[in-house]
């Protein structure tokens, strides 16, 4: 019997094999002489126990730090979007008059969706704060320079506004600033 494979290739594989060989390999190695003869594996126990050996320390190894690793990266995202979620009123809180009032103007819209300049700055960092999103990828616009494309509000903002009154008055009387700042600009 001639086994041909590479170490890298055991790394590899899915949890689900990873655990399917450790067990195998470890009733092999630790059932009772009765069990295994029954089974007819006593002669290959006796002739490949070494090797069995091996495959059940490295695959039960591989396993256990694989498990450990996808626990403890589950309960940091975990901790992560619990600590989001937490800190939202304070994050959006401290946006700028002009970011809120364009999360409010947003807010407003029935499917809180609408159409705002690709090249502002103010909408770029509500983006990178997760707070609104493009709708898609890909638009026709006749001018780069002027381009405007379909952003929506993030549920999770849309929730916030609504759930927390003093945060709702927030955004509005920043979004009445706004409105006033540039009637007193353009007359």
């Amino acid at each position: 019997m001639n086994l041909d494979f590479k170490i890298t290739e055991i790394l590899t594989l899915p949890i689900s094999i990873m655990a399917a060989i450790s067990l195998a390999s470890g009733i092999l190695l630790f059932s009772p002489l009765s069990f295994l003869e029954r089974l007819f594996m006593t002669e290959f126990r006796e002739q490949n126990g070494f090797i069995v050996g091996i495959v059940f320390l490295v695959s039960t190894s591989i396993l256990v730090v694989n498990l450990s690793y996808k626990l403890v990266k589950s309960a940091v995202e975990a901790k992560n979007r619990r600590d989001f979620y937490a800190d939202a009123e304070k994050n959006l809180k401290k946006l700028t008059d002009y970011q809120k009032a364009i999360v409010y103007t947003l807010f407003q819209e029935d499917n809180h969706t609408a159409n705002l300049p690709l090249h502002d700055g103010a909408i770029a960092v509500l983006s990178q704060k997760f707070i609104i999103g493009q709708v898609s990828g890909k638009y026709m616009v006749e001018d780069l320079n002027t381009a405007e494309v379909p952003y929506l509000l993030q549920p999770w903002v849309a929730d916030e506004i609504q759930n927390k009154p003093s945060l709702s008055t927030d955004f509005k009387n920043a979004f009445n600033r706004q409105i006033e700042k540039i009637s007193n600009t353009y007359g």
